[in-house]
């Protein structure tokens, strides 16, 4: 790399850290809609699908839900999640942005992890914040067959746990009872990261996306067919951390590959596939202060 690739990046961070400076940051969030206003999403009001939402107020649109195979206990195959796809240049991502299991949600996750042909599963959340339960536990604690856990047509068993400062990375291995099939999925679990808050780590932070990124060309060359799953990200309600993953994740390879970055055109994107992407504009604020630092980082001297 020579001087001329230096400037983009300088130039590129300066930008950013002039919104911040300008109180841009602020009103390019307050300006961008936080539910699409001509989408619906019929299918997540049902009254049968109501004891399946952990919020009220933040459901799937009808176009973009996760479609699971219809049972009689789930005719309508509904659970709370979004399908969210982007584009930059010639890359396409696809992600399911969901909500955290509930007790009576979990063999709803693992259909959608085996029918989705999930490869790679981030986890935002502990699974109690502040005394609050933020998430059911769909996974055993401890590896090993005789910790393994059953929902619905699914057996779970964790393989392995790898702790790093502030997440942890997991091998499960989830195998569909009807049919005798078993797979092996990574978990990712980020484990600093307040309620409504930001993380203070932001190195960390760029570690774990990169852990993410990793186990997911991972898992891909280990299926051998170039197929792309869609990566699960999920917090408690599915939006608010869930969408800052999302966002900067496409964001910062924007940055690696020399591409222009349009967040605000990137976070109307993602919040016409789920409402309430990037819930407050301290997380908002929080992925340019993480671009910025990634763009330090990565600086030639």
């Amino acid at each position: 790399m020579n001087d001329e690739s230096r400037a983009p990046k300088d130039e590129r961070r300066k930008i950013l850290e002039s919104k911040i400076s300008e109180g841009q940051v602020f009103k390019e969030f307050e300006e961008i809609y936080k539910r699409a206003p001509n989408l619906d999403y019929n299918v997540a009001k049902l009254p049968e699908n109501n004891p399946r939402n952990r919020f009220k107020d933040v459901l799937p649109y009808d176009n973009t839900r996760v479609k699971l195979t219809p049972r009689k206990d789930n005719p309508a195959g509904y659970i709370n999640a979004s399908h969210v796809k982007l584009t930059a240049e010639n890359m396409d991502w696809s992600f399911i942005a969901t909500q955290a299991p509930l007790e009576n949600t979990v063999s709803d996750f693992w259909q959608m992890i085996w029918e989705q042909e999930v490869d790679v599963v981030a986890m935002l959340t502990a699974l109690t914040e502040q005394g609050r339960q933020k998430c059911y536990p769909y996974k055993p604690d401890e590896p090993g067959p005789e910790h393994k856990q059953i929902h619905g047509d699914y057996d779970i068993e964790l393989l392995l746990t790898d702790d790093s400062l502030c997440y942890v990375t997991r091998r499960i291995r989830v195998k569909h009872i009807p049919s005798g099939k078993s797979r092996q999925i990574w978990h990712l679990q980020y484990t600093d990261w307040p309620d409504h808050g930001c993380p203070d780590d932001i190195y960390g932070f760029l570690g774990f996306l990169d852990e993410i990124e990793s186990v997911r060309r991972l898992a891909e060359s280990e299926e051998g067919s170039g197929k792309k799953s869609p990566v699960v990200i999920h917090c408690s309600a599915g939006v608010g951390r869930t969408g800052v993953v999302i966002l900067t994740a496409v964001m910062k390879w924007c940055l690696e590959h020399n591409h222009s970055v349009d967040l605000p055109k990137a976070l109307m994107g993602i919040r016409q596939q789920r409402m309430y992407m990037v819930q407050t504009v301290g997380q908002y604020q929080f992925i340019h202060n993480t671009l910025i630092q990634y763009l330090k980082n990565t600086r030639l001297i």
